[in-house]
C-alpha cells in the first residue's frame, strides 16, 4: 500500500510539475497591447482603440497569430453608400461574387452624414523582428454596431417602387447602422468591419509607436422596407492613413 501511495504521490508531482511549466511556457509565449490609433482620408475620419494579444508559434517569436477586440468610431458628411448586398451589386452571392464585376444598373446611393461606432472581434499575424519592430495585418470576424438614426437622400437607378409608382426614389429616407457586423469577404460581407495593415516600433518595453492603412467598410440599414428591389442595405468603402501609440501589457 505504501509503494502505490508513493507512486501516485510522485505521479501527481510530476504531472503538476509538467503543467506548471507548460502553463509558464505559454504564458511567455503571449504578448499583449493596448493601441490607440486615429486614421482619416479627405472625406471622413475614425478612431479605435483595441486590446490584443499574439501567440509566438517559433522559439524567436519571429511568427506571431493574434486575436483582439476593437471599438471603431468612423464619422464622416453626406458620404455615397450605395447598394450592399452582393446578390444585387454583383448579381452573384458566395466565392463567385468576388470576382463578379460591379452591376452599375442595379446601383441606389443612400446619401447619408455618417457616424457609427462599432465593436469587432478581430484575427491577425504580424512579424517581429528583435521585438522592435512588428510588421502585421489584422481583421474584424464578428460584432455589433451603435448609432443614432441618420436621414440620407436616396435615389434609385429603376426609378420606381416595386409595389407602386410614389417615386421613393428621389426621396429622403431614415436609416440606422447596419447590425451584426460579419466578414463573408467582398460584398457577401454584412455590416461594419475594419481591416488594418501596420508597422510598428517599440520605442520602450512598455511604449511603441504605430502606422499604417486602415480599410473600412459601412453600412446604414433603411427603416422603409419597400424600396426599390427591396434593396435596404447600403455600404460605403474607404481606406484611411492611420496613426497610433501602442502601449505592451506586462505580465
Amino acid at each position: 500500500m505504501n509503494k502505490k501511495i508513493l507512486l501516485y504521490s510522485s505521479l501527481s508531482a510530476l504531472l503538476f510539475a509538467f503543467s506548471s511549466t507548460t502553463f509558464a511556457q505559454t504564458t511567455a509565449r503571449l504578448v499583449s497591447y493596448v493601441d490607440v490609433a486615429g486614421a482619416w482620408n479627405t472625406s471622413a475620419w475614425s478612431a479605435n482603440a483595441q486590446y490584443h494579444q499574439y501567440l509566438k508559434i517559433d522559439r524567436k517569436g519571429l511568427f506571431q497569430v493574434g486575436w483582439g477586440i476593437r471599438g471603431t468610431h468612423f464619422r464622416g458628411n453626406d458620404l455615397p453608400f450605395i447598394t450592399a448586398s452582393a446578390s444585387q451589386s454583383r448579381g452573384k452571392t458566395g466565392f463567385s461574387a468576388l470576382s463578379a464585376p460591379l452591376l452599375l444598373r442595379n446601383i441606389d446611393t443612400l446619401q447619408v452624414s455618417a457616424g457609427i461606432t462599432s465593436f469587432n472581434f478581430n484575427l491577425g499575424i504580424q512579424l517581429s523582428v528583435f521585438d522592435k519592430i512588428d510588421i502585421g495585418v489584422n481583421a474584424d470576424i464578428l460584432g455589433l454596431a451603435l448609432g443614432g438614426k441618420k436621414s440620407g437622400f436616396y435615389s434609385s437607378t429603376v426609378g420606381y417602387n416595386k409595389v407602386d409608382s410614389l417615386n421613393l426614389h428621389q426621396t429622403y429616407q431614415q436609416a440606422k447602422p447596419t447590425s451584426p457586423n460579419v466578414q463573408l469577404l467582398g460584398d457577401n460581407a454584412v455590416g461594419n468591419l475594419t481591416t488594418e495593415i501596420y508597422a510598428r516600433l517599440h520605442i520602450t518595453e512598455r511604449l511603441g509607436l504605430k502606422a499604417g492603412y486602415v480599410f473600412n467598410t459601412n453600412e446604414y440599414r433603411t427603416s422603409n422596407k419597400q424600396l426599390v428591389a427591396d434593396v435596404r442595405r447600403f455600404r460605403y468603402r474607404s481606406d484611411m492613413l492611420l496613426v497610433g501609440i501602442t502601449f505592451k501589457v506586462l505580465r
